[in-house]
This record gives structure tokens, sequence and C-alpha cells, in this order.
């Protein structure tokens, strides 16, 4: 004998409800690895807004500057960004052999 529909509905819809909180706690678990690349976008954006709390008669000079600069080799565009990264691993690098001491 089968159960009645409602019955079959409740026990689909409990079932349903498990998974999904299966699945939540799953995508926290592997959303954790993205927390520093969110710390990185915060940054990027205080930093976007202190800039811009800066008065325009000194950052448009500076965005000259800087487009000028780029414009003259936009290579640049991809080496400096590249050369920063690197930098940033050999700081993180000697940090570590620093505190291991």
């Amino acid at each position: 004998m089968s159960l009645p529909r409602a019955e079959q509905l409740r026990q689909r819809h409990l079932a349903l409800r498990r998974r999904s909180r299966t699945l939540r706690v799953r995508a926290g678990m592997q959303a954790e690895s993205l927390h520093p690349l969110f710390g990185w976008a915060d940054r990027v954006q205080d930093a976007w807004r202190w800039l811009r709390g800066w008065p325009p008669q000194l950052t448009l000079p500076l965005a000259a500057v800087a487009g000028l600069w780029l414009a003259r080799r936009p290579s640049r565009l991809v080496s400096l960004p590249l050369r920063a990264l690197s930098l940033w691993r050999l700081w993180q690098r000697f940090g570590a052999a620093r505190r291991g001491r």
C-alpha cells in the first residue's frame, strides 16, 4: 500500500530542505577560500574612496601623468603588475623566513 499523496509531498519537502541545508553548509565552507580575495577587493575599494576624496586639483594632474606614462609604453599595463606580484611574493617569502627563526 502506498502513502497518500499529501504524505509523499511532505516527505519530499523535508528531504529537499535537508539537502538545501547541506548544500548551504558546503557552499559556506567552500566560500572560505574566497575570503582573502574579498579582503583585497575591500582594500581596493577603500583606496578608491580615499583617492576620490582628494581635491580634483591634485588627482587630475596625477592621473594625466600616469596616463601619459602608460601611453608611452603600453606594455607596462602587463609588466608592472607582474613585477609587483613577484615583489609581493618575494616579500611574503622573506617575511615567512623571518618569522620562522
